[in-house]
């Protein structure tokens, strides 16, 4: 079904960083495996507008949520679709520097005094970046949104342990990896087209239609998959090969494309189409 698989570990390191807790990139192709550790963000899109460049057909899988719990975008005060208007409203309020410098607090404690006014839905930051509206714990008290979208809600009852996209730090967290993340996909399917295609949202929870050069865009989390390295690899390095792994030796059967059909009922569905997203390999 696909011709390459980029496999991504993203990081919100506000200084150029190799190793562990840094961006690591995962290729499986005719070529073989590549492995590459970007020491920025901006090296790392640099990498992947390449590797998205070079003609076949490409799922690049991401390690970060791409999507809010239903009834973000509502509790913003954005109009239209839920999930395009989330993802706009990043790209416009993101500023993520060569050298990683970025602004993700600053935008998390602006979206927090749009939503509720307070220090929530997003927290977690160093005491140094507390603001009147961002806090560096979690918020006592009852939650202004859903603290998990509906694939973490499946995730939990199977015995994971998923993090909320609101948890901006501490080890483990994802919340400031998306605040970056989606913004740079905005930037790829700015410069690459039509071409690239974010599932679910492009098209639903089916098998995506693919042409010769077509980017698949999806969201992946590589704790559900066993480690095939051993130590001392470094972790975010071994979690790409696994789930580039992963993903070659389900295209190598014929069974891929049921990875985009998970059984999402009739009453999820369109929140999880049109805000919330879903990982690839929960199958619901």
């Amino acid at each position: 079904m696909f011709d390459r698989f980029v496999v991504v570990d993203w990081s919100a390191n506000s200084t150029p960083k190799r190793g562990r807790d840094s961006v690591w990139i995962a290729t499986r192709d005719a070529a073989g495996l590549s492995v590459t550790n970007p020491g920025t963000r901006h090296e790392a899109e640099g990498t992947l507008v390449e590797r998205l460049s070079g003609g076949g057909s490409t799922l690049l899988a991401v390690d970060f949520s791409l999507g809010f719990p239903a009834g973000t975008a509502d509790a913003l005060g954005l109009t239209g679709c839920s999930w395009t208007a989330m993802t706009s409203l990043l790209a416009q309020l993101i500023v993520d520097g060569a050298d990683n410098t970025n602004n993700r607090f600053e935008v998390a404690s602006a979206l927090n005094e749009r939503i509720t006014g307070s220090a929530a839905p997003f927290w977690g930051c160093p005491p140094s970046r507390r603001t009147a509206t961002l806090e560096s714990t979690k918020p006592v008290g009852q939650p202004s949104l859903p603290e998990w979208r509906s694939v973490e809600r499946l995730l939990r009852e199977r015995g994971h342990r998923p993090f909320s996209s609101w948890q901006l730090l501490g080890a483990g967290a994802v919340g400031s990896q998306s605040l970056l993340g989606i913004p740079m996909i905005m930037r790829l399917i700015a410069r690459l087209g039509e071409r690239v295609r974010v599932w679910p949202f492009a098209d639903g929870v089916r098998v995506p239609e693919l042409d010769a050069d077509s980017v698949v865009v999806a969201e992946v989390w590589p704790s559900m998959h066993p480690l095939a390295l051993a130590e001392p690899a470094v972790r975010d390095a071994q979690q790409v090969v696994a789930v580039a792994d992963w993903l070659t030796a389900l295209d190598r059967r014929d069974e891929i494309g049921e990875l985009f059909t998970p059984d999402v009922s009739d009453e999820l569905r369109p929140g999880v189409v049109d805000e919330e997203g879903w990982v690839l390999g929960v199958m619901g």
